[in-house]
């Protein structure tokens, strides 16, 4: 954009990559910080930090605006126990009064360092999870504090990290020294350690991925149990054709090495959050050990890898900030998230993670799911871009119709519109990965941020296939539709379609979920227990004044299960057939009638005779053309 830019904005623009990638100073004293998770099964971390001080008063944050997140996520309810002193005396400290995340306090004459302890309580915890009796994951920017006044990247630290005994760690920092359970980890800046976090546990794993070379590969697996740490043959192979694959699509890696940090268990939910040289993931127990069993979620590891390139080393110009305080711009999320939740799932399926024929189901199920996000009338996807920091993606009740994150899939929707079109414009000879080797590629093994606008992903398309990008992307953010965007699928070859049983895929997905999925038909979606979770307006449950919140107790006149509620859908088909539910809510018990008669309807996606296949094309590996993709 052509304009004049603020101080700020050039703090953020021009020097932000020189800051991010520059490498502690030889001689500078870092700051001091020593956890002490030894007691993370009982759910709390022991935090001292030893900053080099002048005396004077002193303004230490929070971090609050976490990387990845894209809100002011930083857990500050959970900070306890913070104490202050210098030459062994106390120092008061005082909360802002506007800025929750902000501590003045004043270091007396003839000190030269201010030592502060605090504790994070994680019992309280909801989000992604902490620790369970065998793991941990170490997220730095919680148990730790940061001076005003220099940007993260012109702060350096050096951390340590204690463990229960006989506990394993990994990450992506380098490690100085590991003496009994503590490790030291080697000086960094601020920056570079929050992007860092540390997996541990007492069942540990590490995978080297594809041959000896550089840069190194791992799959570092934390588990409940030992038997969890088992990896199949055919699951080791796949996430080998994902380094591959994801080397193909950008043409350079922007990373010295990358861990793949990985939770393995039932009683932490699965999550993801990305950084540059690694990934915080987490995975039901046996994902790994079934080549089954992880199908609904094998998306995740490919996603937060894509971040690496897209989110890491390409950021919006938005999302860059001098520190963790400032508020993010999170227009562009629709590229941050949505082009790296298309990628992904292109990756899943080149890698051999989903077979074609699951890649195509997953993709199925996106769309119609956004087809009944019933907020699109109302709301654009650009205006779910920019209250990200809402979390409205954890609201309960009407989602369908308050719309939220959905800059993820129908994001994905339309990449997968472009990528189709830039296909059919050159003739097949060339596509989005031509864009990604463009836009990612260039000097790689260099870790570095380089900022993009909207300007510039649109110049990138028009230098890849001349079209007026603008105006069709323009349309997809900004207006209100009452459809989700489906020209990807026809321009693919395909189009959604419906049938009267789940795709396996499907199953794998609500069974990850733990909900029962009747949006495409009477307009539902239940627990396993019958609590409606929501309602889709327009549809025939919405019709008949149901609501989220309720609980559905019984279908015509029988106690409520998944399969008596399947069998009574089945049943609406034939003439008729009634479908009545006894629904209490709150103390009131009401039978509903549900003027639907349409029986079962599953997504799945179906070929659109005379139309070449370009779905197929995108879908199949790059590297192993020949690879077979059937189970």
């Amino acid at each position: 954009m052509n304009r004049l830019l603020s101080p700020l904005a050039l703090l953020c623009l021009l020097p932000w990559t020189a800051l991010a990638a520059r490498p502690p100073e030889p001689n500078a004293s870092p700051i001091l910080l020593e956890v002490d998770a030894s007691e993370a099964p009982r759910k709390i971390y022991h935090a001292r930090l030893v900053f080099p001080a002048e005396p004077g008063p002193l303004t230490l944050y929070y971090p609050k605006w976490i990387p990845g997140t894209h809100g002011p996520s930083g857990p500050i309810a959970d900070l306890a126990g913070l104490k202050m002193q210098a030459d062994g005396k106390t120092v008061p400290w005082k909360r802002d009064d506007i800025d929750m995340y902000a501590f003045h306090c004043t270091v007396p004459e003839g000190a030269r360092t201010l030592e502060v302890a605090l504790d994070l309580l994680g019992a309280s915890r909801g989000g992604y999870g902490t620790t369970t009796q065998h793991i941990a994951v170490v997220r730095w920017n919680e148990v730790l504090l940061y001076p005003k006044g220099k940007p993260i990247g012109a702060i350096d630290f050096q951390a340590s990290l204690q463990l229960p005994a006989d506990w394993k760690v990994a990450s992506a920092l380098p490690i100085e020294s590991q003496e009994g359970a503590r490790t030291r980890f080697g000086k960094v800046n601020l920056e570079t350690l929050v992007d860092s976090p540390a997996l541990a546990g007492a069942y540990y794993r590490e995978i080297r991925l594809g041959p000896p070379g550089e840069p190194a590969h791992y799959l570092d697996l934390v588990c409940e149990s030992p038997a969890g740490l088992e990896i199949t043959p055919k699951i080791k192979a796949h996430y080998e054709q994902l380094v591959a694959e994801a080397a193909a699509l950008f043409g350079a890696r922007h990373y010295k090495s990358y861990r793949f940090l990985v939770t393995l268990s039932d009683k932490m939910p699965w999550h993801g959050l990305e950084h540059h040289e690694s990934s915080d993931d987490g995975m039901p127990e046996r994902s790994m050990v079934d080549d089954e069993a992880g199908k609904g979620i094998a998306f995740l590891l490919p996603h937060e890898y894509v971040h690496s390139w897209n989110g890491k080393f390409r950021r919006p110009a938005g999302l860059i900030t001098p520190t963790y305080q400032e508020a993010n711009n999170t227009r562009l999320l629709w590229v941050y998230e949505g082009l790296t939740e298309y990628l992904g799932t292109v990756l899943t399926a080149r890698s051999g993670l989903w077979t074609l024929e699951e890649a195509r189901d997953y993709l199925a199920v996106t769309a119609e799911e956004m087809h009944n996000q019933k907020g699109r009338a109302w709301r654009p996807l650009e205006d779910t871009t920019l209250t990200a920091p809402m979390m409205a993606y954890g609201a309960g009740g009407w989602n369908a119709w308050r719309r939220s994150a959905d800059y993820y899939d129908e994001g994905t929707l339309i990449w997968l519109e472009i990528d189709t079109k830039i296909r059919q414009l050159t003739k097949g000879q060339r596509s989005l990965d031509t864009f990604c080797r463009r836009f990612y590629g260039g000097d790689g093994g260099v870790v570095e941020v380089k900022p993009y606008s909207f300007e510039d992903i649109v110049d990138q398309l028009n230098a890849v296939a001349p079209n007026d990008w603008k105006a069709l992307l323009t349309r997809r953010l900004t207006e209100t539709a009452d459809h989700a965007p489906m020209a990807g699928f026809t321009q693919g070859g395909w189009r959604l379609a419906f049938a009267d049983k789940p795709t396996a895929f499907e199953k794998s997905a609500q069974g990850l979920r733990k909900q029962i999925d009747l949006s495409p038909s009477m307009g539902l979606r239940l627990g396993k227990d019958g609590d409606i979770m929501d309602v889709i307006p327009g549809k025939a449950a919405y019709k008949a004044g149901l609501g989220p919140g309720m609980k559905v107790l019984a279908i015509n006149t029988r106690r409520f299960s998944p399969e008596v509620l399947q069998e009574a859908l089945v049943a609406s088909k034939k003439p008729g057939q009634a479908l009545e539910l006894l629904v209490e809510n709150g103390d009131i018990f009401r039978t509903y009638q549900i003027d639907y008669h349409g029986g079962a309807r599953h997504p799945r996606l179906e070929r659109v005779k005379g139309q070449a296949d370009l779905l197929s094309k995108i879908l199949a590996s790059v590297t192993s053309p020949g690879m077979e993709k059937k189970p």
